[in-house]
């Protein structure tokens, strides 16, 4: 594609709900957004897999089960799983496969921290993949978190605080969740997934 072409498509996919996955890669294609040097290069492990999250499938696994607490957290928020679509290239899919598995687990990282999708819950989230230090770009989203979201929450300065504290607690002991095929885990316990990847004291 073009640069022209890619401009097109974005503005169509911004259009339309469904497509939050492939507006992420398209800005990413436009704007170059990397992971770190070091970070890019283990991205293998992740650059194109993008397994079709069953919602309603996971709806019917085990209460505790990660699969059923991401299936209630969507349904609560009224939100739908972010993945690329295929009409989107392949090539430009795996080129941008930091933005691409970024999309697809946020909402999973709220999960497995145990943040709500409020402000509150973004700045912890902001906090822990700031600190977790995918990309520069990340690590100052994870500060202006702790700015944009007090603005937007005046009345919970205090849960700010302490979500953002804890999420950069979390985020030296636990795996690198951007390398990790969440998807794979959604079957299992959460309990037990969260101590596998070192997430403790949730």
């Amino acid at each position: 594609m073009t640069r022209w072409t890619v401009l097109r498509t974005l503005l169509t996919a911004l259009r339309d709900p469904a497509r939050l996955g492939d507006v992420a890669v398209l800005k990413s294609e436009l704007g170059g957004t990397r992971a770190s040097a070091e970070l890019e290069t283990r991205l293998d492990a992740v650059r194109g897999y993008h397994p079709r999250v069953d919602v309603a499938a996971l709806r019917q696994l085990p209460e505790g089960s990660f699969g059923r607490a991401f299936a209630t957290f969507l349904d609560e928020e009224g939100l739908a799983p972010v993945q690329p679509s295929t009409t989107l290239p392949a090539d430009m899919v795996a080129r941008n496969a930091f933005v691409a598995r970024y999309g697809a687990i946020h909402d999973m990282v709220h999960v497995l921290l145990g943040f709500d999708a409020t402000w509150v819950g973004e700045a912890g989230v902001w906090a822990f993949v700031g600190r977790q230090d995918y990309s520069r770009t990340f690590r100052v989203a994870g500060v202006a978190a702790l700015l944009v979201a007090p603005l937007m929450a005046p009345f919970r300065l205090g849960a700010v605080w302490r979500a953002w504290c804890r999420g950069r607690a979390l985020a030296p002991g636990a795996k690198l969740l951007i390398l990790e095929r969440l998807e794979d885990h959604l079957p299992r316990p959460l309990v037990e997934v969260r101590a596998e990847l070192g997430i403790v004291g949730v």
